[in-house]
């Protein structure tokens, strides 16, 4: 059982976390990093910057379907680097 008073955002929480939850959290780190890159297209400068932002988004979407749901090192992984791209574009604003 999860200690409830874990967070995803504290590493101990992926290792007691079940493997459905673990992919609940992956799937909002994957939504919350297209919401990102759908914010940057709508206001990119360029027809080329916008066009830029649309490919990493269906990049994203690819990749998320990639992912086997049922390994939780997989999606341990990808919500660690999402939430890093997450950070360093919402700290770009």
């Amino acid at each position: 059982m999860t200690d409830p008073r874990l967070t995803p955002d504290d590493e101990r929480f992926y290792t007691t976390a079940p493997i459905t939850v673990v992919y609940d959290v992956f799937a909002e780190t994957a939504n919350r990093l297209t919401g990102r890159y759908v914010h940057l297209a709508e206001h990119a400068a360029t027809e080329a910057e916008h066009e830029d932002w649309k490919a990493k988004i269906f990049d994203l979407r690819d990749e998320r379907r990639a992912v086997d749901p049922d390994d939780k090192d997989a999606l341990i992984a990808h919500i660690r680097r999402w939430r890093a791209e997450t950070d360093a574009l919402e700290s770009r604003r």
